[in-house]
């Protein structure tokens, strides 16, 4: 009998046993570890359960069985946690795009033609150079409303126009990343307006999870308990990524983190096995 969950954004869809296999499989998970965790959620999920609470059930599973695999499946959360405020996730998506040959810098405030604006990423490749909107969301069913994305484009038009005149760099695309989801007027609006939109599902080929989990992007904050003083410690200090603690010496991560080298060792020696898994 078919069984109706709730996602986080309120709406209902059946559940597909399929799509939480290939989700196990995208973190790293075995085939025979895959078919495990299908039969299990399988037998365990009801109707009405949310996507959480089979989440939950995965999580669980594999946490037995894998540990270091069960921390990927962690990375939606693992994003949730570069804030509050968002300057974190706006260092860690300026690595990811970094990883796909962008320059990139979190640059100090533009002056546009009418008035100055903060810009969160200038990302530049192949001598385009694009101004990136970081929207960092901690609940994943906030949309983010065609208002921001309005707001964005208004934004871009005028470091346009302030870079004819010479007021800032010469800008040509107009981004917006979210670990979140856009709204579907928000989509309409950015498409026709030819904008780069990446969210956590969008576009639908290759949304944001594909561009972490292609190279191995993952932020250091996919780490098992690791306090937050830590996490804030080892960003500041250069280590957004896990693939940059996993190829660190120890000593160098406590020194420029100004964190005990026993918790350095502990942070490098996690981060390989999660790569690892």
């Amino acid at each position: 009998m078919p069984i109706t969950i709730t996602k986080s954004t309120g709406q209902k869809e059946l559940l597909n046993i399929e799509k939480v296999k290939h989700a196990c499989r995208r973190a790293g998970a075995s085939a025979q570890l895959c078919e495990v965790v299908g039969q299990e959620v399988k037998q365990q999920a009801k109707d009405g359960m949310t996507t959480k609470e089979i989440y939950e059930i995965v999580q669980g599973i594999i946490s037995k069985e894998h540990p270091p695999v069960a921390a990927r499946l962690n990375l939606k959360d693992a994003i949730i946690k570069l804030g509050p405020l968002g300057y974190d996730f706006e260092k860690y998506i300026a690595r990811v795009l970094a990883a796909y040959g962008y320059n990139t810098e979190l640059p100090p405030i533009l002056q546009g033609a009418c008035t100055t604006h903060e810009v969160d990423v200038l990302a530049v490749k192949d001598g385009r150079a694009a101004m990136i909107e970081c929207k960092l969301r901690h609940e994943i069913g906030i949309f983010i409303s065609i208002k921001d994305t309005m707001s964005t484009w208004a934004r871009f038009l005028d470091l346009v126009d302030g870079s004819a005149i010479g007021k800032c760099p010469h800008i040509e695309e107009c981004w917006i990343v979210t670990n979140s989801r856009f709204s579907h007027d928000s989509i309409q609006y950015g498409h026709c307006k030819n904008m780069v939109m990446l969210s956590w599902n969008h576009p639908k080929e290759r949304p944001l999870p594909a561009w972490i989990d292609d190279k191995g992007l993952y932020p250091i904050t996919l780490l098992p308990q690791l306090e937050h003083n830590t996490e804030k410690s080892l960003i500041d200090g250069g280590f957004v990524l896990l693939h940059d603690l996993a190829t660190a010496d120890p000593s160098l991560v406590a020194q420029k983190s100004n964190i005990p080298e026993e918790t350095a060792r502990d942070c490098v020696k996690k981060a390989q096995l999660i790569l690892q898994a």
